[in-house]
């Protein structure tokens, strides 16, 4: 992944993994990479940065970082995007690190 710049693909990413985590349809997403390879790296960075993103308890949701809620999934995906949009995408940026070396 040296030829791709980390930072830029994380800021690009962020808002499709709070759509994921919060359970929202995800429009216009598409990986235009040279390699399949580097396309399974970003999808399961997408996956595992979604998953420790938001507590589900029943229908109501919680923040996974600060711990505040309970939010509608409409409240989440704007207190995410709103409050920790830098933290998630340092995780992205991590996520995508490490797949990148165990592949």
């Amino acid at each position: 992944m040296v030829a791709y710049n980390i930072d830029i693909i994380s800021e690009k990413l962020i808002d499709v993994v709070i759509r994921r985590a919060v359970g929202f349809k995800i429009r216009n997403f598409k990986i235009k990479a040279s390699s399949s390879a580097f396309e399974q790296i970003v999808l399961r960075a997408i996956e595992s940065t979604s998953k420790y993103l938001v507590n589900k308890s029943g229908m109501q949701l919680y923040c996974n970082i600060c711990g505040k809620g309970p939010y509608t999934r409409k409240g989440m995906y704007l207190h995410l995007l709103r409050t920790h949009k830098y933290e998630i995408k340092n995780m992205i940026k991590e996520d995508l690190r490490e797949l990148e070396l165990a592949s």
